[in-house]
């Protein structure tokens, strides 16, 4: 939204201003995007009502050149619309002489797309795993509108879904949506052009800006579909491409396995066909499931996803009902855990490499390949560390960075920017339970794919066992955002933190030293610093005289102990001494015993 924010693109409505408020209807805060409305209706409406008409010469000029011009527009911020149907396409005046293309900010690329105007491949993804695409799927969404905008109605309204990408898949997107349409003879050539399923054959901005200043241009024929000369039946449906069967597999995993292991598949592939590839492909699938029956690989699950794969490469990536794009994992996986708050498919997609075997099985390259496979294998990695920070929390950040922050403390705030989530907590700690950290998995994620700077050592100290350390770690990555991020004072964010230091308070030996920094405390809470918070707590000199202190206490302690038990002996010396003194004591007794008898016998002699 940055590059179209304040901007006047030709043949786009203009962005005015993006930004996040309180809205009282969810009772949280939530984007708003604000555009400079048109003064006109919607195309389409205007065509329906008939305030707006025209002929086959007038719509190129008056119709087809500003929508050009407005992917033209988007193309040069290397922006791809994907959101071109004819529901958004405006009059921007009253007088119906300017059209502009609408909204394509406020959705994930394709997500309110009808299929109709999506491509085969993104059409059968799920709405959230679309993916970004590119110029190509612009142009292809175009080529559908400007069919109904020529017709003023959709030739395929009255098929299902189902029906409707079985006829593209079948017959090809040009012939399934324009074979029965009475379209002018002179725009067929450039809707030929845009509906070409073939990426690579498919128009581009050079032959639609060629056509519309009337240069002829070289004649396109289309991609012969692949077809088996007869039916294969699953399930009660008669598929006679491998495609359309692809599709109804992955739809059915109960029953898929069974058949993919049917003969009669087999030889649907082989003759039907004429691929004995595919059906070696699918074989040694299964040879190699076997080696791995212990594993996740060997699971049918990630059989049928493969195999689905083999099938049709280009079509998207599914596992277990979960379909996408490769380029549209991040979208897919935030709609996922939004919606069913359950992590653990995208977690196995990405845990198996389900897409290395996508992209394995890719017959062309294809650009940002080689970096979509470099972001699943950064991926798999952080989703491998169980600390905090790390996850698939990380995950989630990482490949969503306009998602807001979903911990359960700040969901409601909408925070997007690293700026806003101190302040956001600080503001938490107003109703929120302060007995709790204010710092969970979701924070430490936001924070780790948000913040630029190196925070592995404060995630290392967050993720330890005992809680006083991992207390400190807290502290010390807090302080740290606001020192580099030179936020104002944040007093209730302080005062939260404050009240969960008594453990890291106790690391300290001294007493007096555990005095003075609860004294100090309500001081530096008042002043709302985390820095001088975490200085208090964790400060180097005052930690190695409290070790030193301690080192010398234990050392007088253990002289003393020395001395006494020199004075005092233990065990068997303690006895050894007891009995000598025993033995000496009898002797003097004796003696004196003896001494007073003689005594007492010379004196009676006397007398």
């Amino acid at each position: 939204m940055g590059a179209l924010k304040g901007e006047e693109f030709p043949g786009l409505m203009q962005m005015v201003e993006w930004d996040t408020l309180d809205w009282a209807p969810l009772g949280q805060r939530s984007m708003i995007v604000i555009y400079d409305r048109p003064k006109g209706d919607r195309v389409l409406t205007c065509m329906e009502t008939g305030r707006f008409k025209f002929n086959e010469y007038d719509f190129p000029r008056r119709v087809m050149a500003p929508l050009v011009e407005g992917i033209k527009s988007m193309s040069a911020v290397d922006i791809p619309h994907r959101a071109i149907r004819p529901r958004n396409v405006f009059f921007t005046d009253e007088e119906m002489q300017t059209i502009v293309l609408g909204d394509c900010a406020t959705a994930p690329a394709g997500f309110d797309q009808p299929p109709m105007f999506e491509t085969v491949e993104r059409a059968m993804a799920s709405p959230g795993g679309r993916g970004r695409g590119g110029l190509a799927d612009d142009i292809y969404s175009l080529g559908a509108t400007l069919v109904v905008l020529i017709l003023g109605f959709n030739p395929l309204a009255r098929m299902s879904e189902d029906e409707m990408l079985k006829a593209k898949m079948e017959q090809g997107s040009y012939a399934a949506i324009c074979g029965n349409a009475r379209i002018p003879i002179p725009l067929l050539e450039p809707l030929r052009g845009m509906l070409n399923d073939v990426p690579e054959d498919r128009w581009g901005l050079d032959e639609l800006e060629g056509w519309l200043e009337g240069r002829k241009q070289a004649s396109i024929r289309q991609a012969p579909i692949t077809k088996s000369e007869f039916p294969y039946d699953f399930e009660g449906r008669k598929h006679i491409t491998p495609r359309s069967l692809a599709r109804d597999l992955a739809r059915n995993r109960e029953k898929a396995i069974e058949a993919l292991k049917d003969e009669h598949f087999n030889t649907w592939l082989r003759r039907g066909l004429g691929d004995p590839n595919r059906a070696e492909g699918i074989r040694a699938a299964f040879d190699l499931a076997a080696l791995h029956k212990d594993e996740p690989q060997g699971t049918d699950d990630f059989l049928i996803s493969k195999c689905c794969i083999i099938l049709d490469p280009r079509a998207p990536i599914r596992y277990k009902g979960f379909s996408f794009m490769p380029d549209g994992f991040g979208p897919a996986m935030a709609v996922e855990i939004l919606r069913r708050g359950d992590p653990q498919i995208p977690y196995e997609v990405l845990s198996y490499e389900i897409p290395s075997v996508w992209y394995g099985l890719q017959q062309t390259v294809f650009p940002g390949a080689s970096v979509q496979q470099r972001e699943y294998l950064q991926m798999k990695g952080f989703l491998n560390i169980p600390d905090p920070g790390y996850g698939w929390e990380r995950c989630l950040y990482e490949i969503n960075p306009t998602l807001p922050c979903q911990s359960e403390i700040i969901v409601k705030d909408y925070i997007i920017d690293i700026e806003t989530l101190l302040p956001a907590l600080d503001a938490a700690a107003n109703h929120m339970d302060t007995k709790k950290p204010p710092m969970d998995r979701h924070v430490a994620a936001f924070i780790s794919a948000n913040f630029e700077e190196d925070i592995h050592p404060h995630l290392k100290a967050l993720a330890a066992p005992s809680q006083e350390t991992s207390t400190i770690g807290m502290l010390s990555l807090l302080a740290f955002l606001q020192w580099k991020l030179r936020l104002d004072a944040l007093f209730g964010l302080s005062s939260w933190v404050g009240g969960l230091l008594g453990p890291a308070i106790n690391t300290y030996h001294s007493r007096t030293t555990r005095r003075d920094i609860e004294k100090d405390i309500p001081r530096l809470v008042r002043k709302g610093s985390l820095p001088e918070l975490f200085d208090l707590i964790d400060n180097a000199d005052r930690r190695k005289s409290d070790h030193e202190g301690f080192a010398v206490a234990c050392a007088q302690f253990a002289g003393a102990e020395r001395e006494v038990r020199e004075i005092e002996g233990s065990g068997t010396e303690r006895q050894t001494k007891a009995e000598m003194t025993g033995q000496q004591t009898a002797a003097v007794m004796s003696i004196v015993m003896s001494m007073i008898v003689i005594s007492v016998l010379l004196i009676a002699r006397m007398f």
